[in-house]
């Protein structure tokens, strides 16, 4: 890794000396480097970079690169840097990902379990609601009967009514037709006795003048 970084800053000098670009870098996977205040190693260390730091590249040179750590800029020998991150970055990052993917996958799992335990809740629920539908369909089924029966019985109930109706109706009539048998046989009874009275009376008379008559012989 240390060679290709080596031949990357070789090709930038051949094609037109030291490049002034802000671009990446990472340190290489020495323990530990120098940022220097100037090019070479009599110029005063800044600070230490550990391996796998990122630096911003101001300009690039053959053995000295011009970098940026943090709020310090300085300098640092090129072979000590690469363009993409160390192994042991590289490792890290990769054993931080591994990390975040077990959570998300905890995560996901613990959401797997809710969701299986709020299916089966709601197909209790479903399976309730059915016997529920199925207990109301039965009850209206009930119900309907219930309203026919009670049609039926208010039918009957109006029957009644009218039986009893025409019954009083019979009642009455038959008292009216008592009651009139009763003034005829009145009237008949006194037509006898109005006829006896006058047919005793007649024949007294009758018995009245022939006594007479045989008086007068």
């Amino acid at each position: 890794m240390r060679l290709g970084g080596a031949m990357m800053v070789g090709l930038a000098i051949a094609l037109g000396g030291p490049a002034i670009a802000q671009t990446t870098a990472y340190v290489t996977d020495e323990l530990e480097i120098t940022l220097r205040s100037g090019q070479g190693n009599d110029y005063r260390i800044m600070r230490l970079l550990s391996s796998g730091s990122q630096l911003e590249v101001l300009q690039r040179g053959e053995t000295w690169t011009q970098v940026r750590a943090g709020d310090d800029e300085g300098w640092v020998r090129s072979l000590y840097l690469q363009p993409d991150p160390g192994a042991a970055a590289q490792l890290e990052a990769a054993t931080n990902r591994l990390s975040e993917l077990r959570d998300e996958n905890q995560t996901l799992s613990e959401r797997v379990t809710e969701l299986e335990s709020r299916l089966e809740t709601l197909s209790d629920d479903n399976r309730q609601l059915q016997a529920d539908n199925q207990r109301m369909t039965q009850r209206l089924q009930e119900a309907g009967e219930g309203l026919e029966l009670a049609d039926e019985n208010q039918a009957l109930q109006k029957e009644v009514l009218d039986l009893e109706r025409q019954v009083q109706d019979l009642s009455r009539e038959a008292d009216r037709m008592a009651d009139r048998e009763s003034r005829d046989w009145f009237i008949a009874g006194a037509g006898v006795i109005v006829f006896g009275m006058l047919l005793g009376i007649t024949l007294t008379r009758v018995r009245w003048r022939r006594r007479s008559s045989w008086s007068e012989l």
